[in-house]
């Protein structure tokens, strides 16, 4: 165990799911959960919008409450909370911000490193628009494309950031609903979903050889493409998982609750396991009524199809499909289907696998699935948002959470020392 007690929190408002992770954060970012709570959304959530305030927080209660529980009490000692967030109508640029290097040496330092950063941010949002996480792409030395520039002798440098932004008024209501749960006291910030399930789930090796990463929610699916340990792409489509549990109501004319368990308690995949030649179902007449195997497949793989080849689409509009040597990576509820990575495989052609939450130590396990991946990466970006700013001062607890995703996704390519020194106020 660590010898300080510095708790963090992560919380996930999810279509399906709310969910809240404790844990305590100790040296270089590591993280032991401590504390773990759930509650079902209760359709308070819309395609990863708060739709209903008033039942978000009620049912954000339930779950604060479990994991207060859980946790012995720990939860609340929280410094920082950071609230995993996919709808607020997400959008990314790739800026390009330029410095020419002063210095006696002509080396570049972090000085100009982060100057550069600074640089590419600089863009005329529309009115009521938030940046929230940026990542640095690249870097070009005297138009030399380069991954680290420290201490390398030159007249220019260029960095190439991939900055995320978000309806500000959207982000306040779930920054509020969790600050009035009991963390009046704690530093809240939110972080783009795939983004943590890139620091939960990726290994150095994939970010360094390129990677796609898609998690298939119940309402919203979501991508990001990493390639020479850099953000190339991401974004996020209004469709998920339940769209598949709707076709199939429309399409099978069977009540949609019925298609819902057929996912979730893994009927449909036993079905398909056991090679059966139909499924059977109750009707008003009495009669059962039998539905061949084969409609399930065709209606299912024609939506998954579909959310695959519009990823495709927008990570080729943002040039990223080039370079994935280490294949796909499918997280999130909608990974744990059957015919989800053949699907994928196909519209794809390369090779996938299932990612999920490693190096998840603590007394509370039970982590170890797709559902949980971006939970436990925002726990992480928390943990080393608590190890970063420990004995700061004149600046709060936090700086800011651009600062931190930044220095997370740099930190294996610039070594610890530039990793903290990465930090801007």
């Amino acid at each position: 165990m660590f010898h300080t007690r510095d708790i963090v929190t992560a919380i996930e408002i999810g279509t399906s799911k709310i969910n809240v992770l404790v844990g305590e954060a100790g040296p270089d970012g590591r993280v032991n959960v401590v504390g773990r709570g759930s509650a079902p959304s209760a359709g308070s959530v819309v395609k990863g919008e708060i739709e209903d305030m008033d039942l978000a927080f009620e049912q954000l209660g339930n779950a604060i409450a479990d994991a207060e529980s859980a946790s012995d009490g720990l939860l609340n000692s929280t410094k920082v909370v950071v609230v995993a967030v996919t709808g607020c109508r997400m959008e990314a640029f790739q800026g390009i911000g330029s410095v020419v290097v002063r210095n006696d040496e002509h080396k570049v330092t972090n000085k100009e490193r982060i100057e550069a950063h600074e640089n590419a941010r600089v863009l005329h949002l529309a009115t009521g628009r938030e940046i929230i996480n940026s990542s640095e792409s690249y870097f070009t030395i005297d138009e030399r494309r380069i991954r680290n520039p420290l201490n390398h002798t030159a007249s220019k440098l260029e960095a190439y950031v991939h900055v995320v932004h978000a309806d500000a008024a959207r982000l306040e209501n779930f920054r509020s609903i969790v600050r009035d749960s009991g963390f009046e006291e704690a530093a809240i910030e939110v972080a783009f979903s795939p983004l943590a399930d890139d620091f939960g789930i990726l290994s150095d090796e994939e970010r360094e050889h390129g990677v796609l990463l898609v998690d298939l929610g119940a309402g919203t699916t979501e991508f990001v493409v990493e390639y020479n340990s850099g953000v190339q792409a991401s974004g996020v489509l209004q469709i998920g998982f339940d769209h598949v549990c709707n076709d199939l109501s429309l399409g099978l004319d069977l009540h949609i609750d019925v298609c819902r368990k057929l996912i979730e308690e893994k009927t449909l995949q036993r079905a398909m396991q056991e090679r059966r030649e139909y499924m059977e179902f109750p009707s008003s007449t009495g009669r059962g009524r039998k539905i061949p195997l084969p409609s399930f497949e065709v209606i299912i793989d024609a939506r998954l199809r579909e959310i695959f080849e519009i990823i495709r689409s927008m990570a080729a509009a943002q040039g990223a499909l080039g370079s994935l040597d280490a294949g796909g990576v499918l997280t999130g509820g909608g990974a744990l289907f059957e015919r989800t990575a053949p699907i994928f495989r196909e519209v794809f052609d390369m090779s996938c696998r299932i990612g999920q939450p490693f190096e998840a130590g603590g007394a509370l396990t039970g982590l170890d699935t797709p559902r949980c991946s971006t939970i436990w990466g925002a726990l992480k970006i928390a943990g080393y948002y608590n190890e970063l700013n420990a004995g700061q001062s004149g600046r709060g607890m936090v700086g800011s959470l651009i600062d931190v995703v930044d220095g997370v996704l740099n930190k294996t390519r610039m070594g610890w020392q530039n990793f903290k020194g990465a930090l801007r106020g």
